[in-house]
């Protein structure tokens, strides 16, 4: 994860994960919007699961837990408030700002 630009309002994180990665269930404290650049995966969250690829975009609302798994290599954007943290509970590390 890296975080490409950010300003007073908002933030732009880049993820890029291979095949079979899987990205740990987390938390963001603010909506979040995911633009995918590449690839395939699967995002779940609400006990819903959501097949992303290349061109779509998705909102995950604030504090919902979520995770992805990644089907094909993976490049997405993800865009959030600039006061926005991503937190991982089960190890309780903040991991943005």
């Amino acid at each position: 994860m890296k975080q490409l630009q950010t300003n007073e309002h908002f933030q732009v994180v880049k993820i890029e994960f291979a095949a079979g990665a899987n990205m740990k269930r987390h938390i963001a404290t603010s909506d979040a919007y995911m633009i995918v650049e590449d690839g395939n995966a699967l995002l779940i969250y609400s006990g819903e699961t959501y097949e992303l690829s290349k061109g779509e975009t998705s909102l995950i609302p604030a504090n919902e837990q979520h995770m992805l798994k990644i089907i094909d290599d993976f490049k997405a954007w993800i865009v959030l408030a600039s006061t926005a943290q991503i937190k991982y509970p089960e190890a309780d590390n903040i991991y943005i700002n």
